[in-house]
């Protein structure tokens, strides 16, 4: 004889919709476990941490769950308390309707005096009757709506001005209840199904008129299915919508198989599962101009490079944050797929955590924020900031300079052309700004110097002072501030006090100034250079012998002129006086 509690699974069905313990669940399955005595109610939690497997018990599956969470499902005794379930009305009155007599909790003390409760009756009694409320938020709150509900022909009077309703992670087990509640609502214009694990069955028996005001739906955490379920339900039901969340379904694929209503201009789809810009063909073909990908798994636009890219038309604003990017290649072409996009948010992603330049020289987020604005040439704003002119050609220029120095590094031809493919933006930058100089560093012979290298950027000097002689190796880049201050340390003399001459090894002709000069003396080819018994050239043309020459030195003045535009080579003698 089966014993009284097996006798309550006829109390159970495949579908039902409770509250243990304030977890909701769905029942998925009633009657016998192997190897279990009695019976069962297999079970789906709607927070899948809350299970112990995915409905498969000893090889044997017994539940059809819409997660696809390892844990998502369990097997319960019939024998339980459920949370009690409320109508709406009386979820309404325990959310909205005051109390008219406060607890001694909810008693109010200035220091010991109790506050006076002034016009307190007159607010609550507005509250009740739902005056200037527009919003309801009713959201897990257990629950459940018939058309046979008490009082239920009292709803529209009472909430004839709501406009905005959520009533997500309650028990709702059909669309049908979510229609009845709605077409009582006649301002209703946007509605929140967050969490509900509704049945679509007899969806085609709802009025498709129903659901005519609703210009803004939520269906996160719904699991529904994209093809078979949501994009047929908005489409049927939802004929004026214009913005649709349905975010954290556990999506892989929006197929292009159905059409989103033309109406749809805002879609939420963060959370998901896809993978590629691919994935989402399906969209492609809408009238979106606002899609929402935060927090899903993207990582390029199509997975194989023949992979044809989808071409979203309308889509002008898109939210990529906190996704699976880690290469530009994704923003290079990221305008083939998406040519009007005028809006982009990005932060959050791999890409911009490690940024290098072509030869491993680390970059800021300021960097990646530039180079991203450099291959957009569309975008307005960037993580909602406006984009000015300036930016632009700060990024534009930036961007520019740096394909030029990688292309500089490059030792052939054929890496320059890759180079070149690597960069689509390259051409048109260089029409806009110019072709920058791309001139290759040559290939150096053993025992050359590279120049990039510290050492072609450093120079010995050697100092001389009276009878004290001493080399240092100083950078180019030394301001003569500089050089003054390491001279004077090493004297022990304020570096203003000291002067600094060049000693560049050359030789000028001294000038015959006090002669009169009659400018440059002329060659002839009839005057021709003889050698005396010697061997020694005299010069018949005016020519000017040894005598007629003179040292060529340079004073080096303090100031912040660097040291390289004084030395060109890699040593230098420096004579180091004293100022009178």
């Amino acid at each position: 004889m089966p014993g009284k509690e097996d006798d309550m699974t006829t109390d159970y069905r495949a579908g039902q919709r409770f509250s243990l313990k304030g977890q909701s669940l769905t029942i998925k399955y009633v009657g016998s476990v192997h190897g279990k005595s009695g019976d069962w109610l297999g079970v789906e939690w709607d927070d899948v941490s809350r299970g112990k497997h995915d409905g498969v018990h000893e090889g044997k599956k017994y539940l059809e769950c819409r997660s696809s969470s390892p844990t998502c499902a369990s097997f319960l005794r019939p024998k339980q308390t459920w949370d009690p379930h409320r109508t709406f009305l009386e979820a309404l009155r325990e959310k909205y309707v005051a109390r008219t007599k406060p607890t001694e909790s909810e008693v109010i003390y200035f220091a010991s005096k109790q506050a006076e409760e002034v016009g307190f009756d007159k607010f609550a009694k507005r509250q009740a009757e739902l005056r200037g409320i527009h919003v309801l938020v009713l959201d897990r709150m257990c629950m459940r709506h018939s058309s046979h509900d008490p009082d239920v022909d009292t709803i529209t009077s009472i909430c004839q001005e709501i406009t905005d309703l959520d009533i997500g992670g309650n028990l709702f087990e059909s669309l049908s209840e979510v229609h009845d509640l709605c077409r009582r609502l006649p301002k209703l214009r946007s509605l929140t199904l967050n969490g509900n694990r509704m049945s679509l069955t007899g969806i085609d028996q709802v009025e498709e008129s129903s659901f005519d005001g609703i210009r803004t739906l939520s269906l996160a955490n719904t699991l529904l299915d994209w093809e078979s379920e949501l994009v047929s339900l908005v489409k049927q039901h939802f004929p004026s919508l214009n913005t649709l969340l349905a975010t954290n379904n556990s999506f892989e694929y929006a197929s292009p198989n159905g059409d989103l209503p033309a109406s749809l201009k805002t879609l939420d789809l963060s959370g998901n599962n896809y993978a590629t810009l691919t994935n989402l063909s399906g969209v492609a073909s809408s009238c979106v101009q606002t899609l929402l990908l935060k927090d899903c798994k993207i990582t390029v636009i199509a997975g194989t490079a023949q992979e044809p890219h989808p071409v979203f038309t309308s889509v002008q604003e898109l939210d990529i944050r906190r996704n699976n990017i880690s290469e530009w290649s994704f923003f290079d072409h990221l305008l083939t797929s998406i040519p009007s996009l005028k809006h982009l948010r990005t932060t959050g992603n791999p890409l911009y955590t490690d940024l290098k330049t072509h030869d491993g020289k680390l970059l800021t987020a300021e960097d990646g924020y530039m180079l991203t604005i450099a291959r957009l040439p569309t975008l307005g704003t960037l993580n909602y900031s406006k984009i000015t002119d300036k930016e632009r050609l700060n990024a534009e220029t930036y961007y520019l300079g740096l394909i030029a120095a990688e292309l500089r590094a490059t030792a052939t031809d054929k890496q320059a052309v890759d180079i070149r493919k690597h960069h689509p933006r390259y051409a048109a930058l260089c029409e806009t700004y110019g072709e920058p100089d791309v001139s290759r560093k040559t290939v150096l012979a053993a025992g050359d110097l590279d120049p990039d290298s510290l050492a072609a950027r450093l120079v010995k000097i050697t100092f001389v002072s009276g009878a004290v002689e001493w080399t240092e190796e100083l950078p180019k880049s030394f301001s003569m501030y500089a050089i003054l201050g390491v001279v004077g340390k090493k004297l022990g003399v304020m570096p203003l006090r000291l002067r600094l001459v060049l000693e560049t090894g050359e030789r000028d002709p001294v000038g015959m100034a006090s002669e009169g000069y009659g400018g440059p003396e002329w060659w002839h080819s009839d005057d021709e250079d003889s050698a005396d018994e010697d061997g020694r050239v005299s010069s018949h043309a005016g020519g000017t012998d040894q005598a007629s020459w003179v040292a060529r030195e340079v004073e080096m003045p303090p100031g912040t002129r660097a040291l390289g535009t004084y030395v060109e080579g890699m040593a230098a003698r420096v004579r180091v006086e004293t100022r009178q």
